[in-house]
């Protein structure tokens, strides 16, 4: 079996979990669909699974100013260093650990959320989102996610929309991207009543943070640690490509999006 040499091009499939096995990222659609699959409350479904295009070896080169890492992004890179020598087509466990980003600003580093989230009872969702999230076509009457904390029916197909509908009860408690939540039934519209604590990871888009403070109504997160502090196992296989990684993007940039974390 041929093995993975520093210059390389190659692209991996991952799937990465936290200490309590819950995935927290995966490349992989059957994975992450399987429905005997933990995921973290921390896991939030890509646009679209795909493996990752990763020069293996390459120098990554840091921005002028500390920024705020992305999760995928980090995970590429550090996969970057530890593939050189190991089998190509083969399953390899991984531990990836990475640093804190040294001399963040306070304002990219530190963000607040409300401990109380409003959710409209049903939405609407572009077709395609709505495909990429679920692995499937959208059927009018179906429940979809009936194993997983916040299930959806769908109540509407159009060419290009699906209007779903939360199935929700008053005192159910679910999970999110932020922890768990109590669900309070205010008529047109649901409040998640979050029960935040310290230490806990959050997800806010490409971003993992963790829970640092806590008041009465809201909570704050730090994203100085692109793993939240913490170490991934990792199931990679990595696939052989030819293309030269002088015309790869720098897979630093992978998922990169400060926009979502300041939503």
């Amino acid at each position: 079996m041929d093995t993975i040499a520093s210059g390389d091009t190659v692209q991996v499939n991952y799937t990465c979990r936290i200490e309590d096995g819950s995935i927290l990222v995966t490349t992989r659609k059957e994975v992450a669909h399987d429905a005997s699959a933990r995921l973290s409350h921390a896991y939030i479904p890509p646009t679209s699974y795909a493996p990752v295009m990763i020069p293996v070896g390459k120098e990554v080169r840091l921005p002028d100013k500390p920024v705020v890492h992305p999760l995928t992004g980090e995970i590429a890179v550090c996969l970057s260093k530890q593939l050189e020598g190991l089998t190509y087509e083969d399953t390899h466990h991984l531990t990836v650990t990475t640093e804190a980003v040294a001399d963040l600003p306070k304002m990219e580093r530190y963000m607040q959320y409300a401990r109380t989230m409003r959710r409209p009872k049903q939405r609407s969702i572009p077709k395609a989102q709505f495909v990429a999230n679920t692995g499937q076509e959208p059927v009018a009457g179906a429940t979809l996610f009936a194993d997983r904390a916040m299930p959806w029916k769908v109540l509407n197909v159009s060419a290009d929309s699906v209007e779903v509908q939360y199935l929700l009860t008053e005192g159910q408690k679910v999970m999110m991207p932020y922890g768990e939540a109590m669900v309070r039934d205010r008529g047109d519209h649901y409040d998640l009543e979050i029960e935040v604590r310290p230490g806990d990871l959050v997800r806010v888009g490409s971003y993992i943070g963790r829970i640092v403070d806590i008041s009465d109504k809201l909570f704050f997160v730090d994203f100085e640690h692109p793993f939240g502090g913490r170490e991934l196992a990792c199931e990679v296989t990595a696939t052989h490509i030819n293309e030269s990684p002088d015309r790869m993007k720098d897979p630093a940039s992978e998922g990169s999006d400060n926009a979502v974390k300041n939503q």
